[in-house]
C-alpha cells in the first residue's frame, strides 16, 4: 500500500473559500481513544506494507493533543517500516513544534498553502519556514506526495515542500466538493479525469500492489481524497483490508479500481456510454459518482450519516 491520507481533525484556524472537506474553527475531529481505534485497524504490518501515512487536517497543529497521539499510535505500529508525514497551512509552525514533529519520528512536513486561496499572513512565512525547516537539516522535495518514497529513498531522509491549489498541479481546477463547490470556485470539467489521477480512486483496492492510497476523514473510508458521497466503511468498527477485500468483490468499486467511474452502472444495465453521457451533462466524473450512488445504488456505501449531496457527507462521530 503506497499512502494512507488521514485528516484526523476538520478543525482549523483558516475558513478558506475552496476548501474540499468544509475545514473550519471547531469543525468535528477525532478524540484521542477514537484516534486509537482506527490505528488498531489499519493494515498489520507484518501482512501489508504501508510505504508512507500523510496526517492531515483541518489544520493538525491547531490541536496538538491530538497530533502528537496519533503519530506515537502509528510509530507503535509500524516503527521505521512506516514514514510518517504531516501536511500543515504553517501558520503554527515554529521551532518548538519541529523539533516535537522530528522526534516523534515525522520525516516529511508538507506545507500545502501557497495559493491565490489562502491569506496573504500564510504566503508570507514561506521564506522564514524554509530557514526553519533547513536549519534542521530538511532538504526540499517535489511538491506531490506520491513523490515523497522515491525521495527519501534516495537518500534524503528529512524532506519538505512549499506548495497548494494552483492551476499547475492535479487539483488546480478544484474538486466539485465542500466550499468550493458551494461558492462556484471550482473548473472541474469532464476531461479533469480526478478519479484516474493520483489521490483519485484508480489503484484504491490494489493494497498488494503500487499505487495504492485510500483517504481516511476521521474515521470515514473513502476510495479518493474528492469522495464518494458517503464512504465506504468506518474504521472505528472495520479493519480497513476487510473493507477493501469486500469492495474488490463488486463491479462498482472494481470500476472506480480502474479509474474507470463511467462503468459503474454496467453491472445495471447503465451503459459505459451512458455514463460517459452523464458525466458531460453533469460537468464532470465526480458529480456523475455522486449520482449514480444516491439514484442508482445507494445501498453499496455505509450509511451511518445523512447525506445531503453538494456537501462532503462525513458521518458524525460514533
Amino acid at each position: 500500500m503506497d499512502s494512507i491520507y488521514w485528516v484526523i481533525s476538520r478543525h482549523c484556524n483558516q475558513r478558506c473559500p475552496h476548501c474540499y472537506n468544509d475545514s473550519a474553527p471547531g469543525a468535528p475531529g477525532l478524540v484521542p481513544e477514537q484516534a486509537s481505534r482506527c490505528i488498531a485497524n489499519l493494515p498489520d504490518a507484518d501482512d501489508v506494507a504501508v510505504d508512507r501515512i500523510i496526517i492531515s487536517g483541518g489544520e493538525v497543529l491547531a490541536w496538538p493533543d491530538l497530533l502528537f497521539h496519533a503519530l506515537a499510535g502509528l510509530y507503535d505500529r509500524y516503527r521505521d517500516r512506516t514514514k510518517l508525514m504531516v501536511q500543515t497551512n504553517g501558520d503554527l509552525l515554529d521551532a518548538v513544534v519541529l523539533d516535537r514533529l522530528l522526534a516523534h519520528h515525522v520525516c516529511r512536513i508538507d506545507v500545502s498553502s501557497m495559493d491565490r486561496y489562502h491569506p496573504r499572513t500564510t504566503l508570507d512565512r514561506r521564506e522564514h519556514l524554509t530557514r526553519l525547516l533547513e536549519s534542521r537539516g530538511m532538504v526540499e522535495a517535489g511538491s506531490i506526495a506520491r513523490t515523497a518514497g522515491r525521495e527519501i529513498e534516495a537518500g534524503r531522509r528529512l524532506t519538505y515542500a512549499f506548495w497548494g491549489a494552483t492551476e499547475d498541479l492535479w487539483i488546480g481546477a478544484l474538486w466539485p466538493r465542500g466550499r468550493a463547490r458551494r461558492l462556484g470556485l471550482t473548473k472541474a470539467r469532464p476531461e479533469d479525469d480526478f478519479c484516474a489521477r493520483w489521490s483519485g480512486a484508480k489503484h484504491f483496492l490494489d493494497y498488494r500492489g503500487e499505487g495504492c492510497e485510500v483517504n481516511v476523514q476521521l474515521a470515514d473510508v473513502y476510495p479518493c481524497c474528492p469522495m464518494t458521497c458517503r464512504p465506504i466503511g468506518d474504521l472505528l468498527t472495520e479493519p480497513l483490508i476487510a473493507m477493501l477485500d469486500r469492495c474488490a468483490e463488486h463491479p462498482v468499486y472494481r470500476a472506480l479500481n480502474e479509474g474507470r467511474p463511467e462503468k459503474m452502472g454496467e453491472y445495471l444495465g447503465i451503459s459505459e456510454s451512458e455514463g460517459i453521457r452523464r458525466t458531460r451533462e453533469l460537468g464532470n466524473q465526480c458529480l456523475w459518482c455522486d449520482e449514480f450512488f444516491t439514484r442508482h445504488a445507494a445501498g453499496l456505501l455505509h450509511q451511518s450519516g445523512v447525506t445531503a449531496r453538494g456537501d462532503v457527507d462525513l458521518a458524525p462521530l460514533r
